[in-house]
């Protein structure tokens, strides 16, 4: 999968990914709770790298050939977030993804939801 790099902090070298999460509801994406996650999304706002920064996300991968604010490049250098870039669709990046070895977990959630019985 060919990925260009946008932005990274000049000593980034190598991330620590554990996890891959894709969406584009930043609502969804504050509410996971996985340590060094990479985030693949194809919105191109502010907002993102802003979610990004408030849970502690590694990188992010624009997806869709969308192109990267230069907002999103300030924002990114302020939070040492890496900014990465690839033409292929979110579904495509994914699959790609989980071909170099990366396993579906469950959503993983910052609050308990409480199950009620149907009558």
């Amino acid at each position: 999968m060919k990925i260009i790099a946008v932005h990274g902090p000049v000593d980034y070298g190598e991330l620590e990914i554990n996890s891959v999460f894709a969406s584009d509801l930043l609502s969804d994406v504050l509410m996971c709770e996985l340590e060094n996650l990479l985030l693949i999304t194809s919105l191109t706002t502010e907002q993102v790298i802003r979610s990004a920064g408030i849970i502690g996300i590694s990188a992010v991968v624009v997806s869709n050939n969308k192109a990267v604010t230069k907002g999103m490049i300030k924002l990114a250098g302020e939070e040492d977030i890496v900014i990465l870039q690839t033409r292929f669709p979110t579904f495509e990046t994914c699959l790609r993804t989980s071909e170099t070895g990366f396993k579906a977990k469950p959503f993983q959630n910052r609050h308990q939801r409480r199950r009620l019985p149907l009558k």
